[in-house]
C-alpha cells in the first residue's frame, strides 16, 4: 500500500480546451412563491459529517437549535412565509449528529444520536401537526455517539451507521436488527457511501485512509489506500458506474481539495485538484446520468461544478454557480422531479439562515422543442427499491428499473436529423427545350 508521500503534487484545475454538454450549465433559483421563508432558530452547530439538511420531493427536515435534539420538517407543497411562533418538531432527546430521509419512504426520517441511539420516525403524510416525542423504533448497539447514518441505495429497510466506537454497523429495520458489524478504522471515521450496485461500501477516515468494504462477505476491509492527510471533514462518493471514487478533503495547510481514484488502484491517486484555502467542510454531490459533479460547504457562496471522466485529467471544470448570500447547505432532489422539457438536469434545494429555495441546474439548448436525449439518459428509479432488506441480506443482487424521462409528444433530439435530398437528374426519354 502506498503512504501519503506518494500522492504526488496537487493539480491545477484543467486549462485546456474539452467539449462538455455540461460545460456551460447554468443555476437559476425558481420563483419567490416556491420559496419557504421566515425558518427560525435554525441550528449552526451540526458536526461536519451531517450535512444539516436533508430533502426529498415532498419535504425537508431541517435542525433547529435548542435542548432535545430538534428537527423541524417543512411541507414543499406548502411554500410560504412560516408563521413567527413555534413550530412543531420531531423532539430526539438527545443532541443529534445526523438524519437522513428513507429513499423509499418520503414519511420516514432516520435520526442519530450523541447518545448512540438511532430514531426512526414516522412522518404523517400531510406534515407536522404536533410535536413527536416517541419514535416508532429504535436501533441500539453502538457504544459510543453515532456519527452519521447511510440508508442503502437499492434494499428497502437496510441503514448503515458508524460511531466513535469505530465501528459500521448494518441494520435491518424490518426487523429492528444490527445484522453485519465492521472492523478495522482505527480512528474517527469521516464519511461512508454505498457503490451504485449496492455490493460495496466505502469509508474515509481520520487515520487518512479510504477503505472499500464487501460487508456481506467480509467484516474486514477488501481493500483500502491513501486518504485526505487533513484530519477533518472528509468526504467521499463514487463515480462512473462505481468504477472511481471521490474523495474530498483537506491537505496539512487547510486547501480544499478534490481526489480522484480508480477502485483498482486506492493507492495511487489519479489526481488532486486544489479548490482553495477555507474551513468549510466541502459537501459533494454527484449526479450519476450527467457524471457532474457539485461541491459546496457551509457558509460558500459558489456551487462549484466538474465533469467526472474516466480519462485523464479526470475532473473537468464546468460553471460555477454563484449564490447571492451564503448558504447552509444544499439538498439535492430526485431526477423526477426534473422539468425535462426545459432541460432541468438537476434540482438542489439552498438552505440559508431563513430561506431555503429550490435552484434550478438547466443546459443551453437551441432546440428545445425536442427531447434531449442525449443528456437525459434512462435514469435510475431510485425511489422504488429493488429488494427487500431479508433478500440483500441474504445475497440477492438486483439492479434498479430505469425510466424513461422523454415527456409525452416530445420528439428525441437525435432522431430530428437533415436527410441529405437526393440530386435531381433529367428524366430519360424526355425531350428538353
Amino acid at each position: 500500500m502506498g503512504s501519503v508521500e506518494n500522492r504526488g503534487k496537487t493539480s491545477k484545475p484543467f486549462q485546456g480546451f474539452r467539449t462538455s454538454k455540461f460545460r456551460h450549465l447554468h443555476g437559476v433559483p425558481l420563483h419567490r412563491n416556491t420559496h419557504i421563508e421566515n425558518i427560525r432558530n435554525l441550528s449552526t452547530s451540526i458536526p461536519g459529517e451531517c450535512d444539516g439538511f436533508q430533502a426529498n420531493k415532498d419535504r425537508v427536515a431541517v435542525p433547529l437549535r435548542g435542548p432535545g435534539g430538534k428537527i423541524a420538517v417543512f411541507e414543499l407543497s406548502k411554500p410560504g412565509r412560516l408563521p413567527d411562533g413555534i413550530v412543531p418538531v420531531v423532539l430526539n432527546g438527545a443532541t443529534v449528529m445526523d438524519f437522513a430521509w428513507d429513499p423509499f419512504d418520503t414519511t420516514r426520517l432516520a435520526v442519530a444520536c450523541d447518545d448512540a441511539v438511532i430514531r426512526i420516525w414516522n412522518i404523517s403524510s400531510g406534515g407536522l401537526t404536533d410535536t413527536l416525542t416517541t419514535p416508532d423504533i429504535t436501533l441500539t448497539g453502538h457504544s459510543e455517539k453515532i456519527y452519521f447514518i447511510k440508508f442503502h441505495t437499492l434494499a428497502k429497510d437496510v441503514v448503515a451507521s458508524g460511531s466513535y466506537d469505530f465501528t459500521i454497523r448494518i441494520w435491518d429495520i424490518n426487523s429492528v436488527a444490527e445484522l453485519i458489524l465492521l472492523e478495522g478504522h482505527t480512528d474517527q471515521i469521516f464519511s461512508l457511501a454505498w457503490s451504485p450496485d449496492g455490493r460495496q461500501l466505502a469509508t474515509v477516515c481520520k487515520d487518512n485512509k479510504l477503505r472499500v468494504y464487501e460487508p456481506r462477505k467480509s467484516v474486514l476491509p477488501l481493500k483500502d489506500g491513501v486518504g485526505p492527510v487533513g484530519n477533518r471533514g472528509a468526504r467521499v462518493v463514487w463515480a462512473l458506474d462505481g468504477k472511481f471514487l471521490v474523495v474530498t478533503g483537506f491537505d496539512r495547510v487547510s486547501e480544499r481539495q478534490i481526489i480522484v481514484y480508480n477502485l483498482d488502484a486506492l493507492d495511487c491517486p489519479l489526481t488532486t485538484v486544489g479548490l482553495d484555502v477555507s474551513p468549510a467542510i466541502i459537501i459533494p454531490f454527484y449526479d450519476e446520468d450527467s457524471s457532474t459533479l457539485f461541491l459546496t460547504g457551509k457558509g460558500d457562496t459558489t456551487i462549484y461544478a466538474y465533469e467526472v471522466c474516466a480519462e485523464a485529467p479526470h475532473l473537468f471544470p464546468l460553471s460555477h454557480h454563484k449564490c447571492p448570500n451564503a448558504h447552509q447547505s444544499l439538498a439535492f432532489l430526485p431526477k423526477v422531479v426534473c422539468n425535462v422539457r426545459d432541460v432541468e438536469f438537476a434540482r438542489a434545494l439552498r438552505l440559508t439562515p431563513i430561506v431555503i429555495e429550490p435552484l434550478s441546474f438547466t443546459v443551453p439548448r437551441v432546440k428545445t422543442e425536442y427531447f434531449q436525449n442525449d443528456i437525459f439518459p434512462d435514469t435510475k428509479v431510485t425511489w422504488e427499491p429493488s429488494m427487500t432488506s431479508s433478500e440483500w441480506f441474504s445475497g440477492v443482487n438486483r439492479p434498479l428499473k430505469l425510466l424513461c424521462l422523454q415527456p409525452e409528444g416530445m420528439t428525441p433530439l437525435t432522431e430530428n436529423v437533415p436527410k441529405a435530398n437526393p440530386k435531381s437528374t433529367p428524366e430519360i426519354g424526355r425531350a428538353h427545350v
